[in-house]
């Protein structure tokens, strides 16, 4: 056992080796967020260890202090998390216009308030003990998963946003969203343009060839032009050539605007392999860059800032959207909590 615990400053470094080996063979995979936590989670331990080993009561106060804030912390926003969630959700309703997608923290914060109080009112209401064991079952692995899930898709993504392209690139997509009175560039599209053209600056400024940006995004049922015309316009009228603009006028998702754009890069170039990045806003970046993935393009994304109190609400709606991805993993999940829930039942009854 000793051997193992003074051997076990390997474990964080076999992590960190093969989170680097991943990040430089494909930045774009969750299994880099799993392995990064890995070494995170050894390198505290192996940390506690030298805690302990250590004679100095001074490094095992500072050890105990910093645990004991991490731990109210953590009980903090596991208390009063609700009311984070409330008061972002406030906020965003001042803001912004009041859709469903735009309502997720507030959604979020009720749920968590209903969570508290259901197993006081099944009380009250007498619920049979094998349905509240069923569903206190079905709750219990759900509130593991969901959590968990997040957090390493969180890790993923600020993982993912250091993602930093040379300035050597031939092309940059720029991935489009809705418009104004169905013509009008918005200030969140405009700003996945404006990132675009900063880059595109820097590496003129660089004295390297100017990359062409390749505008995607199709004409919604209620939009007067496509996105991407609208997206060029907006750029041509900031100072870009127009013989440095390329659209792509048919994609209606993140997964077509991957694919058409891909289509027309290959007709534009000569290069068998062009340099290519894609430019969205900084929530969206690692399940664009999973789309990329899925059509085979070899492209990372550059982020554009996001308002703070926007970035709750939207980094939860892409959550929904990687759930949807991984809804072959949601529904093995699913029948795992269902057969946890008979299981409980069952033995319920035996004793």
């Amino acid at each position: 056992m000793n051997t193992f615990i003074d051997h076990f400053y390997i474990l964080p470094l076999i992590f960190l080796a093969l989170f680097v080996g991943l990040q430089l063979t494909e930045k774009r995979r969750f299994i880099n967020g799993i392995v990064f936590n890995g070494f995170l989670a050894t390198a505290v331990g192996e940390l506690a260890i030298l805690v302990f080993q250590s004679d100095s009561r001074n490094v095992y106060y500072i050890a105990l202090a910093a645990a004991i804030v991490a731990f109210l912390i953590i009980l903090f926003f596991y208390l009063f998390g609700f009311l984070l969630f409330l008061w972002n959700a406030y906020i965003v309703w001042k803001k912004e216009s009041h859709t469903l997608s735009n309502m997720l923290t507030l959604f979020i914060g009720l749920g968590l308030i209903a969570l508290f109080f259901v197993p006081m009112l099944a009380n009250l209401l007498h619920v049979p003990e094998d349905l509240r064991i069923f569903i206190g079952t079905i709750s219990t692995v759900f509130l593991l998963y969901i959590p968990l899930f997040f957090y390493l898709y969180l890790s993923s993504l600020i993982i993912y946003l250091f993602n930093r392209p040379r300035y050597n690139q031939d092309y940059i997509i720029v991935l489009g969203s809705g418009l104004i009175d169905g013509q009008y560039v918005p200030p969140l599209l405009a700003s996945r343009i404006e990132r675009a053209m900063t880059f595109y600056h820097r590496q003129v400024k660089k004295g390297r060839p100017a990359p062409k940006l390749v505008f995607s995004g199709g004409q919604g049922g209620d939009e007067k032009l496509p996105e991407s015309v609208a997206m060029q316009r907006y750029a041509i009228d900031h100072g870009i050539p127009v013989e440095q603009t390329l659209t792509e006028e048919k994609s209606v998702n993140t997964l077509q605007n991957m694919q058409f754009s891909k289509r027309i890069i290959e007709s534009d170039t000569d290069k068998d392999k062009p340099r290519i990045i894609f430019s969205t806003n900084n929530y969206h970046t690692f399940r664009a860059g999973l789309f990329a993935k899925q059509a085979h393009l070899k492209a990372d994304g550059i982020g554009a800032k996001t308002s703070k109190y926007f970035l709750p609400n939207a980094t939860i709606r892409e959550f929904i959207a990687i759930l949807s991805m991984k809804r072959h993993q949601l529904l093995f999940v699913t029948i795992c909590s269902l057969l946890f829930a008979i299981l409980a039942v069952l033995l319920n009854h035996l004793n």
